[in-house]
């Protein structure tokens, strides 16, 4: 415990306090995103656009590898198009083109991680998919830090100036379709801030786990609230509590932030199960 503390406030290496600060900041996003997500059941949905991520990220590699990338763009940008066209692909097929939403969820989710490999496959040197679907906590940078700062204002302030109508579209959409609320509109734009709060904490715990991190803290949070309000609120304590929690038991034990914050949040929500029934 004594040398997390010394490793802490050691002014030479800074990658506890990064760490920590992006869970803080992430826990933000991850508690108002995923109790949207969980009330209006959109959990296969948002792990379709995390996974289709790796698509996007595979591509701008590969463009880069060949010298066909003029624009310089990252493998962070090449996640946010990955994912936005995934979000557009589900909202068009699912509301105008009436196809089944289940079976496109399924189908994007496996194509994008698909494509991902094959242009993996194909870059010149090793591309280790790792830190890509597991996350690399531990080596976020104060430029990602921004980011997660970043949207973590831009989710804060549409749920606080969209509150009313999100709320409506997620437990009632017959009811705010008849009360001439713009319910496509609102649900496409869910479903982009869903895909951007994916992308922005892949950096965290990964492709693999963020599906995980969006849902526990809020499955765990409505074990004690019910109005949408205070459930975002403890969906927020909770994460926050969990990643601290979670970066100090790795390091004590020498694992994988993002899978010990995943089974530190999985085993919360076991035990609130068992005493909050």
């Amino acid at each position: 415990m004594n040398d997390f503390l010394e490793a802490l406030f050691d002014p030479e290496f800074p990658f506890l306090r990064n760490a920590i600060l992006s869970g803080v900041l992430a826990s933000i996003s991850f508690g108002i995103v995923g109790s949207y997500v969980v009330t209006r059941r959109l959990t296969s949905l948002a792990g379709a656009i995390s996974h289709s991520v790796l698509g996007g990220v595979g591509f701008v590699l590969f463009l880069s590898s060949k010298g066909l990338n003029p624009l310089g763009l990252t493998p962070l940008h090449g996640a946010i198009l990955a994912s936005i066209v995934s979000a557009i692909i589900i909202f068009i097929i699912s509301k105008y083109i009436k196809g089944r939403e289940d079976a496109v969820i399924g189908a994007v989710w496996a194509c994008g991680m698909a494509i991902g490999m094959v242009f993996l496959a194909y870059t010149p040197g090793y591309k280790d998919p790792m830190s890509y679907l597991f996350g690399s906590m531990l080596l976020i940078t104060n430029k990602e830090l921004l980011n997660l700062s970043i949207v973590a204002v831009f989710v804060l302030g549409t749920s606080i100036v969209l509150f009313s109508q999100l709320w409506a579209i997620c437990f009632d959409e017959e009811f705010a379709s008849v009360r001439t609320l713009k319910v496509n509109f609102l649900y496409f734009l869910l479903l982009v801030t869903t895909a951007l709060t994916v992308v922005m904490m892949i950096p965290m715990v990964g492709i693999v786990l963020v599906i995980a991190q969006l849902t526990l803290p809020v499955l765990i949070a409505e074990r004690f609230f019910r109005r949408l309000p205070t459930l975002m609120a403890g969906s927020i304590l909770v994460c926050s509590f969990t990643s601290t929690l979670g970066i100090l038991f790795s390091y004590l034990l020498d694992l994988p932030p993002g899978s010990v914050i995943i089974l530190l949040s999985l085993t919360a929500y076991l035990v609130v199960l068992l005493f909050k029934n």
